[in-house]
């Protein structure tokens, strides 16, 4: 049965949709004895997850059931944000009628009701929140007996079982837009063509980012296709606050934090891995750029323990606007560039006393970024049709996909388009439309219908 399900899930092509992109098949060949389907929707404004499980909350536990016989996992857990009632109501009645109708013997899966706030869905604050179990520092879920993967994944584990590939994800689009809403959309659907669904812009200086306002990445090309890990499409003002923090080079960063930073500790205060006990001080790392000093090295080598939420930049430094996450960033691409390892590696220590008090909930956190204007529900609107498709073969963990097709050839809906390098990890891509691939290179195979 394990091979079974490994085996259709890698041929299926599915990879975290959650944001992270690991192939899932791999997951499922751990020994676990949780398995956690994450559904928190962590990023403020986006709507994916919560629609999909009022939608097809029944793939969602077909397909936990399915990680949790393939991982042996003796108990399995949805994980909400309670104040979604409608979407609690909905899973808890699915989970009901599923246990009395398919698995009257099965091992019962639970509900998990968490907080409003961010970052929720972050593994390390996921699993505590859920099992009370603290995972090593620069550890996995796995470290500490559990598996994580995103409620879309886990469908798409559901629907691989029965032969069907990943070709199409909900993606929410909302912002500067005149009809936000949520859409079932095929993989490689261009961002112009989605912004169009959603009714065009409201105004003409906007830029688009690909998932949340926290962790999401600007895009540059408006034609690009959306991959299968775009949980969002976010359309902002030019000027607006995000867009100008996201656009800022490295070196305006250091430069910034030399000149603005007062050390007032806030950054290391709301820092969710610091307050999971975790040896992270943003403020101490920042201090070590401010004063060109090189000791402790372990408030460079921290870095490998960012979680790159977003927290201190967005949050908790909005007066001064500086970014120690980029200044992180920069130093763990440093580091890894001259070959050195992650240090930390601590474990068997507790959550620190300020953990529950230093939530913060999403309606600060889009006060704070300035987003409250676009906090309204967006319209479900179904199926997404588009006349062509260019699908990305990098947006996953590991090596690229490998092009199997060429331009001019004819392709149905499902077929494969691109494989995984032999030995290497990846993923699959299948056509997510039928018609004629029209372009065919290293990061993108397109397909007209």
């Amino acid at each position: 049965m394990l091979e079974n399900i490994v085996n259709a899930v890698r041929q299926a092509g599915v990879i975290g949709a959650g944001g992270g992109g690991f192939p899932t098949h791999i997951k499922l060949q751990a020994k676990a004895d949780t398995v956690i389907a994450n559904g928190s929707e962590c990023e403020p404004l986006l709507a994916t997850d919560k629609t999909f499980l009022k939608q097809k909350a029944r793939l969602v536990v077909e397909g936990l059931h399915l990680a949790m016989e393939a991982t042996g996992a003796k108990q399995g857990f949805i994980a909400i944000k309670g104040h979604n009632k409608d979407v609690v109501d909905g899973v808890e009645s699915c989970l009901e009628q599923y246990h009395l109708t398919i698995a009257p013997s099965h091992h019962r899966t639970k509900l998990a009701l968490l907080d409003n706030y961010y970052p929720a869905g972050d593994e390390f604050m996921l699993v505590y929140d859920v099992t009370g179990r603290v995972m090593p520092e620069g550890g996995l879920p796995l470290n500490v007996g559990v598996v994580v993967n995103n409620v879309i994944t886990l469908a798409q584990v559901a629907e691989a079982a029965g032969g069907k590939p990943v070709t199409r994800r909900y993606v929410t689009i909302t912002g500067e837009v005149k009809k936000p809403c949520v859409v079932s959309a095929p993989i490689g659907a261009t961002y112009a063509d989605l912004v169009a669904i959603a009714g065009g812009t409201k105004t003409d200086e906007i830029c688009l980012i690909d998932g949340g306002p926290m962790m999401g990445r600007l895009v540059d090309n408006w034609g690009d296709g959306i991959a299968k890990t775009t949980s969002g499409i976010l359309v902002l003002p030019a000027d607006h606050f995000i867009v100008q923090m996201k656009k800022r080079t490295i070196s305006q960063e250091m430069k910034r934090s030399r000149s603005a930073c007062c050390q007032c500790f806030r950054c290391t205060d709301l820092c969710p891995r610091h307050n999971l006990g975790h040896e992270l001080y943003p403020h101490m790392t920042m201090r070590t750029i401010d004063y060109n000093l090189s000791e402790p090295s372990g408030h460079i080598t921290s870095a490998f323990l960012c979680s790159q939420c977003g927290m201190c930049e967005m949050v908790a430094c909005d007066i001064m606007g500086l970014s120690p996450r980029r200044i992180f960033a920069e130093y763990r691409k440093q580091l890894v560039s001259k070959g050195i390892k992650n240090p930390h590696t601590r474990k068997g220590f507790d959550a620190r006393e300020s953990y529950k008090n230093t939530k913060v909930s999403i309606s600060t956190v889009l006060k704070k970024m300035g987003l409250a204007e676009y906090a309204v529900k967006p319209e479900f609107l179904g199926d997404a049709e588009v006349k062509s498709v260019k699908i990305p073969l990098s947006r996953h963990t590991g090596a690229p996909a490998s092009a199997c097709v060429k331009c001019g050839d004819k392709v149905r809906m499902c077929d494969v388009v691109a494989v995984p390098q032999d030995g290497k990890l990846g993923a699959a891509y299948h056509a997510s439309i039928a018609g004629t691939i029209t372009d065919v290179d290293q990061k993108w195979v397109g397909i007209k219908g």
